[in-house]
């Protein structure tokens, strides 16, 4: 329970700014893709992990991967722009507007990730706690 906390603590420490000012406009420099941003190695009581942010850019209409998949660890994100369509574990999907954000527990199956706009992609910046040098996905 003390390493879920110190966990939510530091994903939201990383959204913070984001939250805080959400009109910002993207700069120019925003990668127009899906992409790692940064990986940082942690210590102490997360020795063997990295922290991962994320940038994820769907399509407009498309789903972000096949039919399921998981992460190797907890996932926070954080709606920036457009309309995601999301699941976990066949619950039933929720669309989350700009602001919104989503939580994923270790070994949850994402069961439903696709933009819900057709006028334009959906992005969100994404947290990610993975064990040290892993791929930031597997197959459901």
């Amino acid at each position: 329970m003390e390493n879920r906390r110190t966990f939510l603590g530091l994903a939201a420490a990383s959204l913070l700014p984001v939250a805080l000012d959400a009109q910002v406009p993207v700069p120019a420099s925003a990668p127009a893709a899906s992409g790692e941003l940064a990986r940082f190695p942690l210590t102490g009581k997360f020795e063997g992990f990295d922290a991962v942010l994320f940038q994820l850019v769907i399509p407009p209409g498309r789903p972000t991967s096949g039919p399921g998949h998981r992460h190797p660890g907890p996932v926070v994100g954080y709606i920036l722009e457009g309309q995601m369509r999301f699941a976990i574990n066949n619950e039933v999907e929720r669309v989350l507007p700009p602001g919104a954000t989503f939580f994923e527990p270790d070994g949850a199956v994402h069961t439903t990730s696709a933009s819900a706009r057709t006028d334009g992609p959906t992005r969100a910046l994404v947290f990610m706690l993975v064990p040290k040098g892993s791929p930031l996905t597997a197959p459901a």
